[in-house]
């Protein structure tokens, strides 16, 4: 039974491991519409629709930065880091 404990919390700990690697890539790829997002709620659920037109205006930079962060070359290299770290290409 001891065995059985042992093999079983060392998988765990390996699915856990990748799927904390799978959440560091997907929070470095959208992190700039994930902080765009939350912005956005906030101004538009306070109210008015002056602050629902700066929720709009924050949503779309947002987009835009994430498309542009997304085609940089330190996204790339650290996204590459990140592969090698969690062995995501194997």
């Amino acid at each position: 039974m001891d065995i059985i404990s042992i093999i079983a919390i060392i998988i765990v700990l390996l699915l856990l491991y990748f799927f904390f690697g799978i959440l560091i890539k997907f929070l470095w790829g959208w992190l700039p519409l994930v902080v765009g997002i939350i912005l956005s709620l906030g101004f538009g659920l306070a109210g008015g629709i002056t602050n629902a037109i700066i929720a709009i205006i924050i949503f779309i930079v947002s987009l835009v930065l994430t498309n542009n962060w997304q085609g940089s070359n330190l996204y790339f290299k650290i996204e590459e880091k990140i592969d090698s770290l969690f062995y995501f290409k194997d």
